[in-house]
């Protein structure tokens, strides 16, 4: 449960005895304030959410602890409207509409931001217990169509914007789905069914890839206890492959967006980082063999963890690879890491299961390098 304290003017002694009575049921702690308007303090985030645009008002007439999360940002403004970012969302004041206040469309904008172009759907006729939306051509189905309609359907969602794929969250690969306004993600191994479908944090991510400042604010309330930190994995050992001659860059696409991306050419076997005009660091790789190839297009680093042991099963080859290092996913489970258990980088041989092999220094100084959001086009 969010943990949140309310800031509000001091009642008068005839009302104040009820008035803690009734915070005390709602499971607030009360504190003073000068302020004239409600306002709610989130320890989590050390951020305030007020009524001066109406957000409160909204975040709990909409279920917004479950669906919104703690907000993360303070009121601003962004592309002429009053914005605030929440964990799992962003409220909107549109005061061209008479002050209306609608939930921002985080989940297009973070597919836009990382440069997602989900495949259309493939032609079919609607199943009992499913719903197809002209809108989009997408369908939404079990296990997140009940949730899509008992938590505000398109309002609180919008349209889905993607059919359910897998996708990499934190370490585990698990299934999820966009929609206009977020996106659900399926966690069947959980022994909370009301957990088994969650609403992504793509309103924080979406605010990190934006550079948005989440400083918290200053309030009277006690600061709460830091977290600890945890402590980083043990760096595995560099293994120096085989000197190799790098060949020359090849030319690169015009680029969108921030001044970092990374180049992949798969016929050279090479990878390059690009800071502007200038060549920061060229790499050479192993892609993925015959039958698991690795992808060719426009991605963006969407995840990334520093030491993963990565599974599956691919053409029916299970495989296990514990301790994978330096791990940045570009696109659905193919990832860029760094590989510890062959030197054959730059050689011609793709031995890959479809990711993109650097040597263990290189995929290091790339991972450190590489922000979340970075452009990265395999060609």
């Amino acid at each position: 449960m969010v943990e949140i304290q309310q800031l509000m003017k001091r009642p008068s002694l005839a009302w104040g005895g009820l008035l803690l009575g009734l915070l005390a049921l709602w499971g607030l702690s009360p504190g003073l304030d000068a302020a004239s308007n409600e306002q709610l303090w989130f320890a989590s985030t050390g951020q305030i959410l007020s009524d001066q645009h109406g957000f409160l008002s909204y975040w709990r007439e909409h279920n917004g602890e479950k669906l919104l999360g703690a907000p993360i940002t303070k009121e601003l403004g962004e592309n002429g409207l009053t914005v605030q970012y929440f964990e799992r969302g962003r409220l909107e004041w549109h005061a061209e509409n008479t002050g209306t206040i609608l939930l921002g469309h985080v989940g297009k904008d973070y597919a836009t931001a990382l440069w997602r172009k989900f495949d259309p759907a493939p032609p079919h006729i609607p199943l009992e217990g499913e719903h197809f939306f002209e809108e989009t051509g997408h369908t939404v189905r079990e296990p997140f169509l009940s949730f899509w309609q008992t938590n505000g359907q398109v309002e609180a969602f919008g349209y889905p914007i993607s059919e359910p794929l897998w996708e990499y969250v934190a370490d585990q690969l698990t299934q999820v789905q966009y929609f206009e306004r977020g996106r659900l993600e399926y966690h069947p191994r959980s022994p909370d069914l009301a957990l088994r479908v969650q609403v992504s944090p793509l309103g924080h991510k979406l605010a990190l890839l934006r550079g948005l400042n989440l400083t918290p604010e200053p309030t009277a309330t006690p600061t709460p206890l830091p977290t600890s930190t945890p402590i980083p994995p043990t760096p595995l050992p560099v293994i120096r492959p085989k000197p190799t001659v790098a060949p020359k860059p090849a030319q690169v696409p015009a680029i969108r967006g921030g001044s970092k991306y990374i180049v992949v050419n798969l016929n050279k076997q090479w990878l390059y980082a690009y800071e502007g005009d200038t060549l920061i660091l060229d790499a050479p790789v192993s892609t993925g063999r015959n039958g698991a190839e690795t992808p060719r297009g426009s991605f963006a680093v969407y995840s990334k963890t520093p030491l993963q042991t990565m599974r599956g099963t691919i053409n029916g080859e299970k495989y296990v690879v514990p301790n994978v290092p330096s791990v940045m996913y570009i696109n659905g489970g193919v990832a860029i890491h760094g590989t510890y258990w062959h030197n054959r980088f730059g050689s011609g041989l793709r031995l890959s299961h479809g990711c993109i092999n650097l040597p263990i220094g290189s995929a290091s100084k790339l991972y450190n390098w590489a922000p979340l959001g970075t452009p990265v086009y395999v060609k």
